[in-house]
This record gives C-alpha cells, sequence and structure tokens, in this order.
C-alpha cells in the first residue's frame, strides 16, 4: 500500500467533495450534524426576543447554515448515490416534495455496492 492509499478521507471531502462513494453510516451522522446545526440556530432565533439586536444576527446564521447545509446534502447525497451505483441524476428526488422523503429514506437504508462499482474501489473514499 503506497502512502497515498493509506490517507483517511477529510472532513472537506466529506462534506463537500462530490466524487467517490459513502456508506450509510456517514451519510446519516452527516446529515444529523447538519440538522442539529439548523435546530439550535433556529432555537436561538426562537428564544431571542425580536426587539434584541442579537435576533438579526442569529437569523443570518440560520440562512447561512441553512445554505451552507444545503450544499453540504447534495454533495453527500451524490457520494450516497455512487455508494450505491446509481446514477447522480437521481438526486433531483431530494428536490421533488412528494417523494424526498421517501427518497432520503431509501438512501439512508438501501444498502451501497458491495465491493468496487463504477465510482471506486471503496467505500467511505474518493475514487482511486
Amino acid at each position: 500500500m503506497t502512502a497515498v492509499e493509506e490517507q483517511r478521507p477529510s472532513l472537506t471531502w466529506l462534506f463537500f467533495g462530490w466524487s467517490g462513494r459513502l456508506s450509510r453510516a456517514p451519510f446519516a451522522l452527516a446529515w444529523g450534524f447538519w440538522v442539529m446545526l439548523i435546530a439550535a440556530a433556529f432555537a436561538r432565533i426562537f428564544i431571542v426576543p425580536k426587539e434584541d439586536p442579537s435576533f438579526v444576527l442569529w437569523s443570518f446564521v440560520f440562512f447561512g447554515v441553512g445554505i451552507v447545509a444545503t450544499v453540504s446534502s447534495v454533495m453527500l447525497t451524490i457520494k450516497r448515490l455512487h455508494d450505491m451505483n446509481l446514477p447522480t441524476p437521481l438526486i433531483i428526488c431530494l428536490f421533488i416534495p412528494a417523494i424526498s422523503f421517501f427518497a432520503l429514506l431509501a438512501f439512508l437504508v438501501w444498502p451501497g455496492t458491495a465491493g468496487p462499482n463504477d465510482f471506486g474501489r471503496r467505500t467511505n473514499r474518493p475514487p482511486d
């Protein structure tokens, strides 16, 4: 094994990389991370009175985290689709309100491809 193969993927790749494969557990944990951050920002907005100057700050934090979480969730789902050896355009399922919940549930439950597939040799790694 070379030094490149022994390197672990970075958090930047996990949250914002679009190539490679991602299994169910890291996918679920990453989605949970973003849900918790959005919930924490929303809780601060809810607790702080509207007259308080920090209300505007927490509103911007909430929307900023929401935008970053949306981009990251798309990247996570692309890698999850790669692990299931499905085409990337299926990402559109997350943006159709009638099926988005069921699509997310399928991405969380459906097992990935065992062994190498079209998108990489190993799971939870960028492509080789």
